[in-house]
């Protein structure tokens, strides 16, 4: 949203995720993973968990596509969709058969709880809402990622040379994965032009929402589903 002074609905956002990101900063999964010293089998369980959670991902959207009838926004959604999938199979598939995870594996693996709440959450705003609302329910996952990625790399410059989580570091520092992360805040903040205030507020929440969603998940992570 333009709103009061001009502000975007991103940078509100942004304001938001300001007070809760640098958790996921110190967090003992992210850390560990910059300095090296991450157990393997806690990152197995991660590729598992996230490659399920991606599966979800794709589903929202494919449901945000059932909001709109304009033919450049089914555009943009559909290429959204499938570099979704693409970089699944393209880097997150491989990535898991050289942690020794296997097809039957894959085939056998189920979402943990914080998991499914988290894709649910999402995947039922993006229904009840429009094709906005839908799209800021996937912005953190994809904006926080960037985010962790930068200030971890800014932090520690050997996670990018590690042998088991420099692909990780580097998939997301990426110039490439920076334009397709910016390219969703600006759709965002273009469709944000014409909304009130309550519906501005009610974004933010589902913003925050997913961030703390997203904190869940890295604990979840860590302590391989035992809480």
């Amino acid at each position: 949203m333009s709103g009061e002074n001009g502000v975007k609905l991103s940078e509100r956002i942004y304001e938001r995720a300001k007070a809760l990101w640098p958790r996921y900063l110190t967090h003992p999964f992210v850390t560990e993973m910059a300095d090296g010293t991450l157990p393997k089998e806690k990152f197995r369980y991660y590729m598992v968990q996230d490659y399920l959670y991606l599966r979800d991902y794709v589903k929202i959207f494919a449901a945000i596509l059932q909001k709109t009838d304009d033919f450049e926004q089914i555009r943009f959604l559909s290429g959204e969709m499938a570099n979704t999938i693409n970089e699944t199979f393209r880097t997150h598939l491989p990535y898991m058969k050289r942690l020794g995870v296997t097809e039957e594996e894959i085939a056998d693996a189920r979402p943990h709880i914080d998991n499914s709440a988290y894709s649910h959450y999402m995947l039922c705003e993006a229904q009840a809402g429009d094709v906005l609302t839908g799209l800021v329910t996937l912005l953190n996952c994809s904006w926080s990622y960037a985010y962790i990625a930068e200030q971890m790399v800014e932090r520690y410059p050997s996670a990018l040379h590690d042998e088991n989580y420099g692909a990780w570091f580097a998939g997301y520092v990426s110039e490439e994965y920076r334009q397709t992360n910016q390219a969703l805040i600006d759709r965002i903040d273009a469709l944000a032009e014409v909304i009130d205030e309550k519906k501005a507020q009610r974004l933010c929440e589902i913003f925050e929402n997913c961030c703390l969603f997203d904190l869940r998940f890295w604990d979840m992570v860590y302590t391989m589903g035992e809480n």
